[in-house]
């Protein structure tokens, strides 16, 4: 290469280097990928918007295409620019309806007073129906009144200034043509306002379901802790009885064994028959939870009530624990709701007895006057030696719950004489006159 081309060279790049600045080319492409996307973003959940602007926008277009248009390029630039200015605010005519019909209503007046020709009223109309849909009744009466304007002021102006066509369009108004205009945007404002009330009521009905759903789920999973809890009692109360007194008859059987084979027979015998009762207590419990009970299963053992009172004495006498029971009143005409909760009470409260007491006398009582019914069970004092069970706390809380349902309270105390004693009171005509779920028992035929 010669001098001289390496200098013209040299010299052609200096001067490109001068005439166009370092990066102002990926610069300005930069800006212009910007500026495109943040359009993209503001015109981002509107399309069938924007699709409603250009199809109204084509229209006016096409209608003025059929008139003559006026000479020059400038002149026919202003008309299509006044079109398209009608029509491209109606993008933003959900967000901000109020500023799109200002523009659109302000660009239909200049294109009706300088090119009467071309006619655009569809957009002022989208564009009063907008704003009574999205805004508030009080200020959305203003869009009939400045649709009405838009339509008449044009009309009635005292000779148009016909800058772009020639053409006499004016045409004289009547008070019929106003009566006219103005019904017009009524019912546009009309429609509008009445889907904006459709919509709200629409809305709130949503807000309705998914709150009365929020509150299913919440008492969904109250009842799922309530069922949870009642399960867990029915356990106890079923269970823990039989337990209470297997675990005591064990003990006097250890004791007497070595000295007394046939009383140590009997307690075997016994403990046998207790556990027998809690299989089967166990087992229609089950069942009751059970989706489908077994074919060929075992019938469900018949309904708990007071006159089973004395099986409960039978089985803790059995263990070891005189029962001394007394009832006063008309028990056995209160209803089996409360019935049933009165059997678990002393069914749990003599567990008790068993487990932290041992074999002591124990006295039960039942009062029933005035429509209210006292319970009473009183334990001796323990052995000084005596060695109490662990408890779970469930006992106290199942019975308490019990006496609650039918108005009542419950109050567990030591006894003068350094026993125990348990009072609960039941007020059936004060309670819930549903019986607690009670999984085993079905019916109050037999014993």
């Amino acid at each position: 290469m010669t001098g001289g081309s390496w200098r013209r060279h040299g010299t052609d790049r200096s001067a490109r280097s001068l005439l166009v600045p370092r990066g102002s080319l990926p610069a300005s492409a930069g800006s212009v990928r910007a500026s495109a996307a943040a359009l993209r973003r503001r015109l981002a959940g509107r399309p069938a918007d924007v699709l409603v602007a250009a199809v109204l926008t084509g229209i006016a277009v096409l209608l003025r295409l059929y008139q003559p248009l006026p000479d020059g390029v400038g002149p026919c630039a202003a008309v299509m620019a006044l079109l398209v200015g009608t029509c491209l605010p109606l993008v933003w005519r959900r967000s901000d309806p109020g500023l799109a019909l200002a523009a659109t209503a302000a660009c239909y007046l200049t294109g009706e007073l300088l090119d009467p020709v071309g006619d655009n009223a569809q957009s002022v109309f989208l564009a009063c129906y907008s704003v009574a849909r999205h805004t508030p009744a009080p200020r959305s009466l203003l869009a009939p009144v400045a649709l009405t304007t838009a339509l008449l002021a044009p009309e009635s102006a005292d000779g148009r200034l016909n800058v772009f066509s020639s053409a006499d369009t004016a045409i004289p108004l009547g008070p019929a043509d106003y009566l006219v205009a103005a019904a017009m945007a009524a019912a546009v404002w009309l429609l509008g306002a009445s889907r904006r009330r459709l919509y709200a009521d629409a809305e709130r009905l949503r807000d309705l379901a998914e709150r009365l759903r929020a509150e299913q789920r919440v008492s969904a999973r109250r009842a799922v802790a309530a069922e949870r809890a009642r399960i867990a009692r029915d356990l106890h109360d079923l269970v823990a009885h039989h337990v209470s007194a297997i675990a005591l008859q064990a003990h006097a059987v250890t004791v007497v064994l070595p000295d007394d084979s046939r009383a140590a027979g009997q307690g075997v015998a016994a403990i046998s028959e207790a556990a027998d009762t809690a299989l089967d207590e166990m087992r229609g419990l089950v069942q009751l939870l059970a989706d489908t009970p077994p074919d060929g299963g075992a019938a469900p053992l018949p309904q708990p009530s007071l006159r089973h009172l004395e099986r409960l004495t039978g089985e803790s006498e059995a263990a070891g624990c005189p029962v001394t029971l007394t009832v006063t009143g008309p028990t056995a005409e209160l209803p089996p709701a409360v019935q049933v909760s009165v059997y678990r009470v002393v069914q749990e409260a003599l567990s008790n007895v068993r487990k932290h007491a041992g074999a002591v006398p124990v006295r039960v009582g039942l009062a029933c006057r005035n429509g209210r019914l006292t319970v009473t069970v009183e334990n001796a004092a323990p052995a000084s030696d005596r060695c109490p069970m662990p408890g779970s706390g469930l006992g106290l809380i199942g019975m308490r719950e019990r006496t609650a349902l039918f108005g009542g309270t419950l109050r567990a105390e030591p006894a003068p004489d350094g026993g125990w004693r348990v009072v609960a009171t039941f007020r059936p005509q004060d309670g819930s006159p549903y019986a607690p779920a009670d999984g085993v028992y079905a019916s109050e035929d037999g014993r």
